[in-house]
């Protein structure tokens, strides 16, 4: 797309991000910007594909694995005002978690750093209810039965159960939802000291 003009590349967007609207490949918002000023806006697509309601540009959408960087800082926050400890086993903060072999050997750390051995969230029983989930404790509760993929801490493997289990944890500790903790303690507290 380089050589062309500012007019010829957002019709050549325009027209790709419409084609993929139309065959179901892309639902979203895009904002190219020029030297700090956005040139092109739009959203495309739809936000609640039973209510037909279309994608804007304030259309919040979910960030996926982008939120295991701020489940990681509300992690370690709540480490350091003292409410969870790196080494705690799961059980200690979730004194009913079902499966006792991760609540008794799984650790806050080996959570953060993918050597819990939880395995992942996603498969046919996500498939099958995935519409219904709608809290962390909807999407712990699809795997909470499952028992460890391997000994915690021997290995690595990305886990976004791990994370899952996380943000309940922040839940528990923090007495705030998931969402509305990270609001309270990185997003506002990140821009009132920008300012």
């Amino acid at each position: 797309m380089s050589g062309l003009s500012e007019m010829e590349l957002i019709s050549e967007v325009r027209a790709k991000l419409e084609q993929e609207t139309a065959e179901n490949s892309f639902s979203g918002a895009v904002l190219i910007a020029r030297n700090g000023a956005p040139i092109f806006a739009e959203a495309y697509g739809l936000a609640d594909r039973e209510r037909a309601t279309r994608n804007t540009v304030q259309t919040r959408f979910r960030l996926g694995s982008i939120n295991k960087m701020f489940t990681g800082v509300a992690t370690l926050q709540l480490v350091e005002a003292g409410k969870l400890r790196l080494d705690d086993p799961l059980g200690k903060y979730l004194t009913d978690f079902p499966q006792k072999e991760v609540a008794t050997k799984v650790t806050v750390e080996h959570l953060l750093n993918h050597t819990s051995g939880t395995g992942d969230v996603f498969g046919p029983e996500f498939d099958a209810r995935r519409m219904q989930l709608r809290t962390l404790s909807d999407f712990a509760k699809l795997h909470e039965d499952k028992g460890l993929r391997f000994e915690p801490g021997i290995r690595w493997e990305y886990s976004n159960y791990g994370f899952i289990l996380l943000g309940v944890l922040i839940e528990q500790v923090s007495g705030q939802t998931y969402y509305d903790y990270v609001r309270d303690h990185s997003f506002i507290t990140t821009s009132l000291s920008i300012k």
